[in-house]
């Protein structure tokens, strides 16, 4: 079982703008079971306050269709995102409080994982 990380520090202010942020913006899941928090969009100056309050890494997609603006991706995973999951967790929505305890509980009951580059000597 993986240890709890602590709630990420952030200001009341600042955890609500994220929370409002990720609420109308964000993408809650897990690939590879690992927890992520991503959020996109074309307001880089806003992914870019968000990836600062998230210590998240950031990269640019190109846009799919002629003439769209670039999308900014903010993107954080594991004990980090679920320490940002927490931090958040008292202002999100239902549905996104669902969500994002669903992957807390998941994180926090899942074996201890072994690095993938380690190999067993049997």
């Amino acid at each position: 079982m993986n240890a709890l990380p602590p709630a990420h520090p952030m200001t009341p202010e600042q955890a609500a703008w994220l929370a409002g942020l990720l609420d109308g913006e964000g993408c809650f899941d897990a690939p590879r079971n690992n927890p992520r928090i991503r959020v996109k969009m074309s307001d880089h100056d806003v992914i870019i306050r968000a990836a600062d309050l998230m210590d998240a890494s950031t990269h640019l997609e190109t846009p799919g269709r002629h003439g769209y603006k670039p999308l900014m991706v903010a993107q954080i995973t594991g004990a980090r995102a679920v320490a940002v999951m927490r931090a958040v967790l008292p202002l999100l929505s239902a549905r996104r409080t669902a969500k994002a305890t669903s992957l807390i509980t998941a994180y926090a009951t899942r074996p201890a994982s072994r690095s993938r580059h380690l190999r067993s000597a049997a």
